[in-house]
């Protein structure tokens, strides 16, 4: 009881200096609920389509439903097709039974270099990628913009995955830019922009040598990968270098090329942004235009390695684990919009992994009970809002309710919640 009631003072101290003017938490909190509110209500991009976000989610929904069960209940047969595939056309494919064969895996094809350039790699620190660098001191040089700004503010909070710099201001950034590069810019996007471009595209261009990534999604029926971005960086780092490394867990493996690409397209549309570019990627660059000889390493990768990762996930499946359910997910990041409790409680219903209920999930996948409750987890309202809203119908609120269980069980469970138990088993009643 002691541990629940520290704990619950730990997440009470936490809510404290959300609300308190001036604190990093409580600038997020303030632009969260605004952004929510926004994303939540803008249904629509029918500037550039014929459908509203929303309409193009409700027409697939059920095929996705499908499908990503069809993948839970086969998910061996899926993964060893797609394995045997890429191994055929000239991918370097390792299937990491755990987070820590991977790294090991990573940390070997990384070799003797000290810098790695990255992007879309959330599945990367999932899978612990970004600690195992950190500790190894290598260079992380990211190339999203979010990214950037993240790392250009030292900013360690939890952040939105899909736009991890948007809560900064344009006065802050102009402010941090002339502060590290002595460069005096007009507080405007487009001035922000054009300095990063102007700095920083001729690297991504010249200096590359090894990339990471994480995938939207990878096709089974051909092993092709599937990549969508805004801002052309992903397209320079997995061309413009010797080795690029993806890593990611098998549940971003789909049946076919078409679910691949719907996939993709889905979690720009849910998010209300259009990816510019997908990329697909089927092997590393080549040429037959000499006598016919098939040579890799052309203008593009010379090396693509795949290094996907099971650990929790084939046991989640086979063992019908509290969060089995998850391993539908298609990685769309959009169920914190209409989150009850990602709107009342910004980046402190959160984990290291990121923001709302499917961080906390990964939390205590990773790291156990204790944890999830740290990060909020009796925050959550049980409205079901995410499922809803899920374009796959998982049902985050389920979840965390047994979670709860979990947590009431090992008496870490806040105190108020715990008088209300008792009164209910003492004498039926809830009211206090």
């Amino acid at each position: 009881m002691t541990e629940g009631k520290d704990l619950f003072e730990e997440v009470k101290n936490k809510i404290k200096t959300l609300q308190t003017d001036g604190t990093l938490e409580k600038q997020f909190g303030d632009f969260w609920k605004l952004a929510c509110t926004i994303k939540t209500r803008q249904h629509d991009l029918q500037y550039l389509y014929d459908d509203s976000s929303r309409e193009f989610v409700d027409r697939y929904r059920n095929n996705l439903i499908e499908m990503r069960e069809d993948f839970v209940d086969h998910m061996d047969e899926y993964v060893e097709k797609c394995i045997n595939i890429m191994r055929k056309k000239n991918f370097t494919v390792f299937y990491a039974k755990t987070n820590e064969e991977a790294q090991r895996i990573f940390m070997e094809e990384l070799g003797d270099s000290k810098i790695i350039y990255k992007s879309k790699s959330n599945e990367a620190k999932d899978i612990g990628i970004m600690d195992a660098l950190k500790k190894n001191d290598i260079k992380i040089k990211e190339t999203d913009l979010g990214d950037v700004l993240v790392q250009l503010f030292e900013y360690e909070l939890p952040s939105f995955q899909v736009g991890p710099g948007i809560h900064f201001t344009e006065e802050e950034i102009a402010s941090k830019i002339k502060e590290v590069y002595n460069v005096e810019l007009e507080p405007k996007a487009s001035a922000i922009v054009e300095f990063f471009r102007n700095t920083y595209r001729k690297e991504l261009l010249n200096d590359v040598k090894i990339s990471l990534t994480s995938a939207n999604a990878i096709s089974a029926e051909d092993g092709t990968i599937v990549l969508g971005e805004n801002e052309g960086n992903i397209s320079l780092i997995t061309r413009a270098t010797d080795k690029h490394i993806v890593v990611c867990g098998i549940t971003k493996i789909v049946p076919t090329i078409l679910d691949a690409v719907l996939v993709t397209k889905l979690q720009s549309r849910i998010n209300n942004v259009s990816y510019n570019y997908i990329s697909l990627i089927s092997g590393p660059s080549n040429t037959s235009d000499i006598q016919g000889t098939s040579i890799q390493g052309m203008y593009g990768a010379k090396e693509v390695v795949v290094i996907l990762v099971d650990d929790w996930r084939s046991k989640a499946a086979k063992e019908n684990l509290i969060y089995k359910e998850f391993l539908k997910c298609i990685g769309c990041k959009s169920c914190i919009f209409p989150c009850t409790a990602s709107r009342a409680f910004g980046n402190i219903y959160a984990s290291k992994y990121g923001l709302g209920a499917t961080a906390i999930i990964r939390d205590y996948i990773h790291n156990g009970i204790e944890a999830a409750t740290k990060d909020g987890l009796f925050l959550c309202t049980g409205c079901e809002n995410c499922y809803h809203w899920c374009p796959v119908s998982i049902n985050c609120g389920e979840i965390l309710k047994e979670m709860k269980k979990e947590a009431t069980e090992k008496g870490l469970a806040p105190p108020s919640l715990e008088k209300y138990k008792d009164k209910i088993f003492r004498e039926k009643n809830p009211f206090i």
